[in-house]
């Protein structure tokens, strides 16, 4: 099973499946729950430095999600990506 972090890539020309996930660094666990709070730890310190924040974490960190925007008085949005995939976005 490969865990990491993730990034989000545009497919290539004539890639019929369009955009796409690739693993950019796989995790030394297997953990899931090391891996929705390095999600949210993410976006924790992103909320803290920037304006805007646009990430995509597992769906199973939806409740997290809703609770840093209570936490740092954000609006969000998420869109379901599918296969246990969100992104959201705070203003």
């Amino acid at each position: 099973m490969n865990i990491g972090r993730l990034i989000r890539v545009q497919a290539q020309a004539g890639d019929a499946e369009g955009e796409g996930m690739e693993l950019i660094c796989a995790f030394d666990t297997d953990d899931s729950e090391f891996v929705r709070g390095f999600e949210v730890g993410v976006m924790w310190q992103r909320l803290q430095t920037d304006d805007s924040c646009e990430m995509t974490v597992h769906a199973s960190n939806a409740e997290m999600v809703m609770r840093v925007a209570e936490a740092t008085g954000r609006a969000f949005t998420a869109e379901d990506l599918g296969e246990d995939w969100i992104v959201v976005s705070f203003q």
